[in-house]
């Protein structure tokens, strides 16, 4: 079992250290990032922010990328992730209060 164990986390580890696991972290600290910035302070919000930024940043980095123009180099993905990151958790924000106010549109009807 403990082999397992050992197994896991140097597997972990690897992938922390490669191209995905960069890519999740700059996207979680864009988010980070944002929720620093913002009005709202609630540790909830800024699980959610992190959550939300790595998700987006996942997903998001390769239009940053392609929109700024530049090559595809290990620095320049962290660095589009970052910034899908940041700019995600908006995206997200934007999405639920446009869910909630057809909800209560909706709810009103």
């Amino acid at each position: 079992m403990g082999e397992i164990v050992v197994f896991g986390l140097g597997a972990a580890l690897a992938w922390a250290g490669g191209e995905g696991g960069r890519v999740l972290v700059a996207s979680g600290m864009g988010g980070l990032t944002r929720w620093i910035a913002s009005d709202r302070r609630a540790l909830r919000d800024g699980v959610l922010a992190v959550i939300g930024g790595a998700v987006a940043g996942q997903y998001l980095w390769p239009i940053v990328l392609w929109s700024l123009r530049m090559e595809e180099t290990p620095d320049s993905i962290a660095m589009a992730a970052f910034v899908a990151g940041t700019m995600g958790i908006s995206g997200i924000r934007i999405a639920a209060a446009v869910f909630e106010a057809r909800a209560a549109k909706a709810r009103d009807a």
